[in-house]
């Protein structure tokens, strides 16, 4: 895959993200386009791991930053490190001034699709969180937090089953190259090893508890409509099949 058909993969896959994002696109073709980007956005991963292995092309490590400023600050940092580690990438966060920063550290072509997820599924869930009815006394912002804990838990593990399905069906690689699951796993080593010397002193952070169950159940159940995978295709009426030609 040259660097021209890479660009080329990457306009199909913000072209389904755009018409899958537009309020005038109807449910059901909506998710097939979404499906077909993220379906889409997994393969080339896979692609690109296997060029950049034996040199083909050029993937390398770096850092991106997210400003997460306004409300919901660490939910919403939250989705994007549930993104960011279906796609084999790591996170640092820190606050300054009242606004939160993640960096996000991988291989540049995760880092690409890291950037196209975040943009399209914030979306999401920004849309879904809306209608969320908090539980007994429970505040309606508590109630919205545990609500994107949940979409980002759900979402995370569905991009997770997304990246699996794409590492199992790639082709055979030629004799003398080695296996996807090797490929894969010499990448995630240099990210952990690049992240390591990046941030020496980094911390694991501490997960916030669940305080309204209720709402983080419907979140996950809001994370299991993103349509992430290939499961979602029974789902899919044939008008939306045909969306997923173009």
């Amino acid at each position: 895959m040259t660097n021209t058909a890479s660009e080329a993969t990457l306009r199909r896959i913000r072209n389904h993200l755009a018409v899958a994002e537009h309020p005038n696109t109807p449910p059901a073709e909506a998710e097939a386009h979404r499906e077909r980007a993220y379906n889409l956005m997994a393969t080339h991963g896979i692609e690109r791991a296997h060029l950049a292995a034996a040199g083909e092309v050029t993937d390398e490590l770096a850092s991106i930053p997210f400003l997460i400023d306004k409300t919901y600050q660490e939910q919403r940092s939250d989705l994007i490190a549930a993104i960011a580690s279906a796609k084999r990438c790591r996170t640092l966060q820190w606050k300054l001034n009242g606004k939160l920063y993640l960096m996000v550290s991988g291989y540049q072509s995760d880092l690409e699709a890291v950037q196209m997820l975040c943009a399209s599924l914030a979306l999401q869930m920004k849309r879904e969180v809306a209608d969320v009815t908090p539980t007994g006394r429970k505040s309606l912002s508590t109630a919205r937090k545990d609500f994107m804990a949940g979409f980002a838990s759900r979402v995370g593990e569905k991009l997770r089953d997304v990246e699996k399905q794409a590492a199992a069906a790639a082709p055979t690689p030629a004799a003398g190259r080695r296996s996807t699951d090797l490929v894969l796993r010499d990448r995630q080593a240099a990210v952990d090893a690049y992240f390591a010397k990046m941030t020496p002193n980094a911390e694991a952070a501490k997960r916030r508890k669940v305080s309204d169950s209720n709402a983080y159940y419907a979140g996950r159940e809001a994370g299991e409509r993103a349509d992430l995978g290939a499961a979602s295709r029974n789902r899919v009426g044939a008008a939306a099949q045909r969306a997923l030609n173009a």
